[in-house]
């Protein structure tokens, strides 16, 4: 999770980082009504909100971390540079593209989450061996024509959903041998404690991560390599947004169906008509390896009023889920 990248640039700014940014959106086929002009003003606004909608990220039409990161990793594709296990790991759109192509084949490259690492790696290294190539784990111009030949989109999901589902399938339908970590602001960290209270006396095992950056949430929940990743957020009104992760031609099996959950019980923990369910593409869910969602909570006041309702409906949802998380 690389952190180069220009200012936050919002409506109002005007620089030569508006001008590159309005560069990239129009690279990225975002440039209708586009005024490349170095000012940001409403047509950028309208084309960032589009570009992030595009994405699966928060739409605001502000230009952050997220959205440039986006933005760098739309420039690429699949054929136009040598693609391999580095560090920093490879990230781009066209290593997304390759990882569907070689899961819709067969081949396990993980999650389609555009990040090259050791799973890609190794069904690059895979396919070539079964094509023929020289099985060097490196994607360049012989193997990505290889794999233009083979039509690899053949397969409705990829290898890996299969294969997370299987897992899910396979695991343990209590919470008691269950790990979860809970990653709260300072304005939901008491409806974390409460659920976490909770949790622990049904027996599960649950860590906490109260304001800590994003990269610590997502490198701690994978190094303790943890069954959920729960992300409790406020938000400016009184709704609830429930995300998972999902991309072109991969959903978090796990994901969707713990937050169908959610968003069946924690309208009526909140006081609010309905939940806004939806597969995303934020960071934290991309970078996470396992069942990962994000609740945006509503309002702090809301939350700490609704606390004991709203921690008791997460804990019976993720017991529900536990029972069956596919």
């Amino acid at each position: 999770m690389s952190d180069n990248h220009p200012a936050t640039l919002k409506r109002g700014d005007q620089s030569d980082e508006v001008l590159l940014l309005q560069q990239r959106l129009a690279i990225a086929g975002f440039s209708m009504g586009l005024s490349v002009n170095g000012v940001f003003d409403t047509s950028t606004a309208a084309a960032v909100a589009d570009f992030q909608a595009s994405r699966g990220l928060s739409v605001d039409g502000i230009c952050g971390p997220h959205t440039w990161t986006a933005l760098q990793e739309a420039g690429w594709v699949l054929g136009e540079r040598r693609l391999s296990l580095c560090q920093p790991m490879l990230r781009g759109d066209d290593v997304a593209e390759l990882q569907l192509r070689l899961g819709s084949l067969g081949f396990d490259a993980g999650r389609v989450d555009g990040i090259f690492g050791p799973d890609t790696a190794e069904a690059v290294r895979e396919f070539q061996l079964n094509s023929g190539l020289t099985s060097n784990g490196v994607c360049g111009e012989t193997t990505t024509g290889a794999l233009a030949r083979m039509s690899a989109r053949v397969v409705p999901a990829t290898v890996a959903a299969v294969r997370e589902r299987a897992k899910l399938q396979q695991a343990p339908r209590r919470l008691t041998e269950r790990h979860i970590i809970i990653a709260s602001t300072t304005s939901t960290v008491a409806v974390a404690g409460e659920l976490a209270t909770g949790l622990r006396r049904s027996g599960a095992t649950v860590s906490e991560a109260c304001n800590w950056t994003e990269s610590k949430r997502v490198s701690e929940a994978n190094r303790l390599e943890v069954d959920v990743y729960l992300e409790l957020l406020p938000s400016d009104e009184a709704t609830c947004r429930v995300a998972y992760f999902a991309t072109e031609g991969f959903v978090s099996p796990g994901g969707q169906r713990l937050a169908s959950i959610l968003g069946q019980r924690l309208p009526a923990a909140l006081g609010v008509d309905k939940a806004d369910v939806r597969g995303m593409r934020l960071p934290v869910l991309r970078y996470t390896r396992m069942t990962a969602v994000q609740c945006l909570v509503g309002p702090p006041g809301l939350a700490q009023a609704r606390l004991a309702p709203l921690a008791r409906s997460i804990e019976s949802s993720l017991a529900f889920w536990a029972a069956r998380p596919v």
